[in-house]
């Protein structure tokens, strides 16, 4: 039996969300076991609200979830990102098998570390080289170190509001880090193509590097492509400087392009991060550089017990493969495409105006005149009872085994969910 949501009865909804006993469970040995606040934030159902999304998912396949509680759902929150071609992608799953079978963690380097490496940099243009790892902050920061060692000097510019991983160098907000830590960051406004000349021209002589994500995409706020003169600018700051662009695509990677964000943008980094969709849901990231920074990343000392786990790298290989060999972002982007001409047209239909930005492939979708998120709350709520996991503060995701099929039902429920809340009155 489910229970139903505090957040839907304060909507005056008259819903019913999977979060049943399984899940109440759960959440009552999560809340004495785990710290909560921003430990594991934006991975928590309670971003969301209260009682809106599933907090457990015990299942997955293909683009469908299943929470603790039996509750099935088209997923457009693909973990976050990592799950490009689908869950439990039958090609990968197996690649990943067959090397568990074989050694996972030992001593010394498998052979996948290797093949992954050369993989990357034969399908990445300008790219001589690759060190896989873990995280995405973990490429993230070995960037940034690289950079510096190749430039002999300390300063970063980097964007507003921009996210680049959990380094204390740049995380956003949080207790713990000392103002020091920051000190060698200079934050510019996104697009601000005058404001970036300036801060390069009073610092050119201390500007070890430009860290760049491909979108400014932040939770609750519209995706904000860069502008061509803003790119523009950079490349000419870097020129000046002689900085290396660092290019963050951890969260974007092989969404905008199947080649790499930076190619849909027309820019060529210095260094490119991957990670999240890198291995369809197993953990593995990669830095990738220029033969020009390959001496000063030699310079510097990495390593992780867990960067050379055979496993996901193998899981990494058989991704990309099925990537390449079956267009899958050309598949995404149809899906993606699909998905906003049917939500544009359910919200137009039922007295609704929404912001609907970004990539089809990773969109983010706001209501207009919604300051509190209120009415994107409530159609998140009313979609999760129906089915279909959006969420109301994040970007989505779809992935390959999103089929005509799925983004039809999912459309289909997101008509409902926009039919259960009252449009604004001046509509």
């Amino acid at each position: 039996m489910t229970s139903r949501s505090p957040r839907a009865a304060e909507a005056g909804c008259h819903v019913w969300l999977a979060d049943g006993p399984n899940a109440q469970a759960y959440w009552e040995r999560a809340d004495r076991l785990l710290p909560g606040g921003g430990i594991y934030l934006t991975r928590s159902a309670r971003f969301a609200g209260s009682g809106i999304l599933p907090g457990f998912i015990a299942s997955g396949e293909g683009c469908r979830v299943i929470d603790v509680d039996g509750k099935e759902y088209i997923d457009f929150l693909c973990a976050n990102g990592p799950i490009l071609l689908g869950y439990r992608h039958p090609e990968v799953d197996e690649a990943a098998r067959r090397q568990m079978e074989q050694v996972n963690s030992a001593s010394f380097f498998p052979p996948a570390l290797v093949e992954l490496a050369e993989c990357l940099v034969e399908r990445t243009s300008g790219m001589a080289w690759a060190v896989p790892a873990k995280n995405g902050s973990d490429v993230v920061a070995l960037g940034a170190r690289v950079a510096r060692a190749a430039t002999r000097r300390d300063t970063l510019i980097l964007f507003e509001r921009a996210y680049h991983g959990f380094d204390p160098e740049w995380v956003p907000g949080g207790a713990g880090v000392p103002a020091s830590r920051r000190d060698n960051v200079l934050r510019v406004a996104w697009n601000d193509s005058k404001q970036l000349e300036r801060v390069a021209h009073e610092h050119r002589t201390e500007i070890g590097g430009i860290v760049l994500n491909p979108l400014d995409q932040n939770p609750a706020l519209d995706t904000i492509e860069p502008t061509e003169a803003f790119l523009r600018m950079i490349d000419e700051v870097r020129d000046q400087t002689g900085s290396p662009l660092v290019f963050d695509d951890i969260r974007a990677g092989f969404r905008m392009h199947a080649s790499g964000s930076h190619v849909a943008l027309g820019v060529q980094p210095d260094l490119i991060c991957l990670g999240k969709a890198l291995g369809n849901g197993y953990a593995v990231s990669a830095l990738l550089g220029t033969e020009e920074l390959r001496a000063a990343a030699r310079s510097i000392m990495f390593t992780a017990s867990f960067a050379f786990d055979a496993v996901a790298l193998r899981a990494a290989v058989a991704t990309l493969e099925v990537y390449d060999r079956d267009d899958a972002f050309a598949r995404i982007q149809r899906s993606g495409e699909r998905l906003r001409d049917g939500l544009l047209s359910a919200a137009k239909n039922t007295g609704h105006r929404i912001r609907y930005t970004g990539p089809p492939t990773m969109p983010t979708l706001l209501f207009e005149d919604d300051p509190n998120l209120d009415r994107g709350r409530r159609f998140s709520l009313e979609a999760a009872a129906r089915g279909a996991l959006f969420h109301p503060n994040l970007n989505w995701f779809l992935n390959a085994s999103h089929d005509d099929a799925a983004i039809d039902e999912a459309v289909s429920i997101a008509a409902e969910a926009f039919d259960a809340i009252p449009p604004p009155a001046d509509s």
